[in-house]
């Protein structure tokens, strides 16, 4: 089964908020296993703009340091899961990623 996750960053680091060039980084996985990677950076913050390009993308899950309300009602109702930070501890995937 093919997955495809976002990570949400901003200068490296998990991003605390959507804003002009905050960076997504787009990965495919297939058993475990990164078969494709993109990197986006938005050119606009609207929360339309945003939940557009996870949808157009198809990404099924997001990691992002923390979220909005409005923004998580959002992504919910397009079927799109949030990992905020404070829920990473011994997810398989992120601990893959070291953040400074």
């Amino acid at each position: 089964m093919v997955k495809t996750i976002a990570i949400i960053m901003d200068k490296g680091v998990p991003s605390k908020e959507i804003k002009e060039d905050t960076t997504v980084n787009i990965f495919r996985i297939e058993d475990d296993k990164v078969f494709s990677y993109e990197s986006i950076k938005l050119d606009n913050n609207s929360n339309d703009h945003f939940s557009s390009l996870l949808k157009l993308k198809e990404i099924s899950l997001i990691y992002i340091d923390t979220i909005t309300n409005e923004l998580k009602y959002i992504l919910s109702k397009l079927g799109i899961g949030i990992k905020c930070k404070d829920e990473w501890d011994n997810d398989k995937f992120i601990s893959q990623f070291v953040f400074s």
